[in-house]
């Protein structure tokens, strides 16, 4: 499945169109599917996080398509959906796309403008798919509000830990600040050197891009009091508003990440398409809006001092933040895609050694939140990490690497390696949107048949975490047997001569 993003990013409309995109198109590659991207030039300079996902993308106009995807595919794979976010391109873009034969998604935050396509995503909060009512083909589907919200999965991932540590009454003192990578609104600076006028205040954190307007003028404040730091563009936001206790930012896509941890915020309003999207956090109880327009940054101050002044007032603002966004926005995008696409799936598993061109597909599923939970080392695995270790197994000839493929895509893989005993130790991965279904089970049984009927090995070995109970489940379905356990792990054997190809389970999911 190929799957391709139309979103630009600059200095004038900053960085979030191509921001929620990366994070959809991340939640599309753990589901088996390849992704590109078409950006104007300045999208690279200006959202480096682009760069950074090794994604491959192509160069257009900002009212253009690119040249080199006019015919529908891409060496040789057929284009399956396009996603268009954009306030430039609107309906008569998405149009001249059909002649791609492709569905189209839309991201949009306002039902003020019409649109040819068959999915709609808009994750403003309180909005409802009846708002676009005559604005998108009849049969489209429309996915309104703060569910469908798309964030990194770090958010999900930190989300517990951040809000128990906003249990009881705290005090505002360390700040996040955060405008955007382009600061549109120029305020950052400002704000930046009202806040040092506090003194109550410990830690001033300050996220720019390259591209901000302020920056030079940040940098200089920071090199006068310790408190400020200026950090650009960097890939641990999560960990930053974690350690915050408030923040001062956009009522845009940031929003939702604030949410998502339960971070209060200080919301500074930079452009009319977000008036409502901040007054309804406010009137959720997520955030206060800082009347910039008429008070200037002082503003900020006065609200400061208005919450130090209320006990509790900070955790009461983070439990309703909560409550707006959980997390898994893009996961139930995902889903709805995947429902549009593969409206018929009838389980049967393939399985193909592993080329080089899997490199990044296993990187990805080997890095999921949950996956690494249950590695015997659960820390995530550099790119650079993996590409070493990928290539030598490759060729290495006591290590077999298959796919695991399912209604046209892949779903997840499963790896053996030969010891010196001749036992051959195996793992397996599957992508998040086949978990649950039984295509772990499938998937195994399917590839320890070939090891054996390869004669690659005569007893395969599985170390399962002793909390793992549903691999323990998988691995015993699969027909392997408890042999020993350790502190951390139980220790299952499959032998060629009972192997699972005498399980009534073979290659078709339960």
């Amino acid at each position: 499945m190929l799957i391709v993003f139309r979103a630009d990013a600059d200095p004038a409309t900053g960085g979030g169109h191509v921001m929620r995109c990366l994070t959809l198109a991340a939640e599309m590659e753990q589901r088996g599917a390849d992704v590109l991207f078409v950006c104007s030039a300045a999208t690279a300079s200006t959202v480096p996080a682009l760069a950074r996902s090794r994604i491959v993308w192509f160069e257009a106009d900002q009212h253009d398509w690119s040249a080199a995807l006019w015919d529908g595919t891409f060496n040789g794979k057929r284009i399956d959906l396009v996603v268009v976010d954009s306030y430039r391109l609107g309906e008569t873009f998405e149009r001249s796309l059909r002649k791609l034969g492709s569905p189209i998604l839309v991201i949009d935050d306002a039902p003020a403008r019409p649109h040819d396509c068959d999915l709609l995503v808009d994750m403003t909060l309180g909005r409802s798919a009846d708002a676009y009512s005559g604005l998108t083909p009849q049969g489209c589907r429309v996915l309104a509000g703060a569910s469908y919200t798309l964030l990194r999965s770090e958010f999900g991932e930190l989300r517990a830990a951040s809000l128990a540590r906003r249990v009881g009454a705290y005090e505002a003192k360390s700040i996040f600040v955060s405008l955007g990578l382009t600061d549109v609104g120029g305020q950052t600076a400002n704000i930046a050197r009202s806040l040092i006028a506090a003194r109550n205040l410990s830690r001033i954190v300050v996220v720019s891009g390259p591209a901000a307007r302020s920056f030079d003028e940040l940098s200089a404040l920071a090199s006068r009091d310790t408190r400020i730091e200026v950090l650009v563009d960097p890939d641990n936001i999560a960990d930053l508003m974690v350690c915050s206790d408030v923040a001062i930012g956009t009522p845009g896509t940031s929003s939702w990440e604030r949410c998502c941890l339960g971070l209060p915020a200080i919301l500074i309003v930079v452009a009319d398409n977000q008036r409502d999207n901040a007054r309804a956090l406010e009137v959720a109880g997520a955030a206060k809006i800082a009347s910039i327009d008429s008070e200037g940054p002082d503003a900020v101050l006065r609200i400061l001092r208005e919450l130090a002044v209320q006990p509790g007032k900070l955790e009461q603002m983070s439990r309703q933040a909560a409550d707006v966004c959980d997390g898994n926005g893009a996961q139930r995008v995902g889903t709805a895609i995947d429902e549009f696409l593969l409206p018929e799936r009838n389980g049967l598993l393939t399985l193909r050694l592993a080329t080089i061109a899997d490199a990044r597909r296993l990187w990805l599923w080997r890095n999921d939140p949950r996956a690494r939970e249950m590695f015997g080392d659960s820390q995530p695995v550099s790119w650079d990490t993996h590409k070493a270790w990928f290539e030598g197994h490759l060729t290495d000839p006591n290590t077999r690497i298959f796919v695991v493929g399912a209604f046209d895509r892949p779903c997840g893989y499963v790896r053996f390696h030969v010891k010196l005993t001749g036992t051959a130790t195996v793992s397996i991965a599957m992508a998040r949107n086949v978990r649950g279904l039984g295509y772990g089970t499938a998937a195994l049984v399917l590839a320890c048949r070939e090891a054996f009927e390869q004669r690659f090995c005569e007893c395969i070995e599985a170390l399962v975490k002793r909390e793992n109970v549903a691999s323990q489940q998988v691995f015993r379905k699969s027909g392997f047997l408890p042999v020993g356990e350790d502190a951390d792990f139980f220790v299952y054997h499959l032998h060629a001569r009972t192997d699972a190809h005498e399980s009534r389970t073979s290659g078709q999911a339960e």
